[in-house]
């Protein structure tokens, strides 16, 4: 008998202690969308992806020059004023130019998918320091508001709004919420005036 009382106390201890524990929830995308330093990232992104374009409009310049040049050897090699030694000649100035303009698409190509690999890193790295800034926010507001449990909305089916924090964390961030608001109406309106009344 002692020890089923004894087992009844500790399960109402245990029920009422997860009872008690606070569950709320984050916007994660908002949160990354309005932190401070995204809009330096897509300016460094944006200025990033310039520069490796410029890098590959000389590679396609070059690129287009051999290829002319190809076709100016392979036409005059065509010419049927040539005596077969000099057509000889101009076919095999032709082959070899050929093979250069193979490589150089080839370069081209290779360079450009190495400058797209180069550009996802970019994208990845500042994307992983804002989340990780993001989340040590998030950490250090739960502990602050003895939260248990902090969800991101965005992947929940359903969560009561008024468990949303999303706007005290990003007051922590340094963000008036009511950017974020504003964007939201601003979105609203946009939806509104796309979707035909019914």
């Amino acid at each position: 008998m002692k020890a089923t009382c004894l087992m009844v106390a500790v399960l109402l201890t245990a029920t009422m202690g997860f009872a008690q524990e606070k569950t709320v929830v984050v916007n994660m995308i908002d949160l990354i969308r309005y932190h401070p330093n995204r809009e330096r990232d897509r300016k460094l992104m944006m200025d990033t992806e310039k520069e490796y374009q410029d890098k590959l409009d000389k590679r396609r310049e070059r690129f287009e020059q051999l290829r002319d040049e190809f076709e100016r050897v392979a036409k005059e090699a065509r010419n049927p004023a040539l005596s077969d030694k000099a057509r000889t000649e101009a076919e095999s100035k032709a082959l070899k130019q050929r093979d250069v303009v193979a490589e150089a698409e080839r370069d081209l190509r290779q360079e450009a998918q190495k400058l797209q690999r180069e550009l996802a890193d970019l994208d990845t790295r500042l994307l992983r320091q804002v989340t990780g800034e993001i989340r040590e926010t998030i950490t250090k507001y739960a502990k602050d508001t003895k939260s248990a449990i902090v969800m991101d909305a965005s992947t929940l089916a359903y969560h009561d709004p008024k468990l949303d924090v999303t706007d005290d964390v990003l007051k922590r961030m340094g963000i008036d919420p009511k950017v974020r608001k504003e964007a939201k109406e601003e979105a609203d309106k946009k939806a509104a005036a796309v979707t035909p009344a019914k």
